[in-house]
């Protein structure tokens, strides 16, 4: 498919598993994102705001939260595509200094 259309979120490195929506992003939508040089069509199964994090793929309770090509956090529970990936289910694996991991 080609790229030339208007995305509806941005996917940042190819390894990614989320996008960042650019826009709110309302339940029901199909939306445009780009990976690598293809655009592909997903649907949004609920409301995400803008600059959040959606779902491109299933994420498994404990499987890795991958944006930036770099794992960000742990799901604490499965996240299906097109869902709102934050804090509601995703445990973060930065330290924060005195807190630890998980903190």
């Amino acid at each position: 498919m080609s790229t030339h259309a208007k995305a509806d979120a941005l996917v940042i490195h190819l390894r990614d598993n989320v996008a960042v929506a650019l826009r709110d992003l309302t339940v029901g939508a199909e939306i445009r994102v780009h990976l690598g040089g293809e655009s592909r069509r997903l649907r949004v199964m609920e409301a995400i705001p803008a600059n959040h994090k959606v779902a491109l793929r299933r994420i498994p309770s404990g499987g890795l939260v991958v944006k930036y090509g770099e794992a960000i956090g742990e799901a604490t529970r499965t996240i299906p595509v097109g869902t709102h990936v934050h804090i509601q289910n995703v445990r973060s694996r930065r330290v924060r200094p005195g807190k630890g991991r998980g903190g």
